[in-house]
């Protein structure tokens, strides 16, 4: 039997407290072993950058981040 690949839809970021977000999204797809989670920011240039050592579902905003689009994904 064919098993579908995993698929995550409806990636989005909610903000649970000042300052705090979560990245969520609905996956589909046979089990879900351990996920990679990745945060970015993109500058107001339209510049995109990895946050590094964001990995998990939550991220803590930092000064850095002032005037920032954060991404999840």
């Amino acid at each position: 039997p064919f098993t579908a690949l995993p698929v995550v839809s409806d990636v989005h970021v909610k903000e649970v407290s000042t300052g705090v977000y979560l990245g969520c999204g609905k996956y589909y797809g046979g089990f879900e072993g351990p996920s990679l989670f990745s945060w970015y920011k993109e500058t107001t240039e339209g510049t995109m950058f990895l946050i590094t050592d964001a990995n998990s579902m939550t991220y803590e905003a930092t000064d850095a981040d002032y005037n920032c689009r954060l991404l999840f994904g």
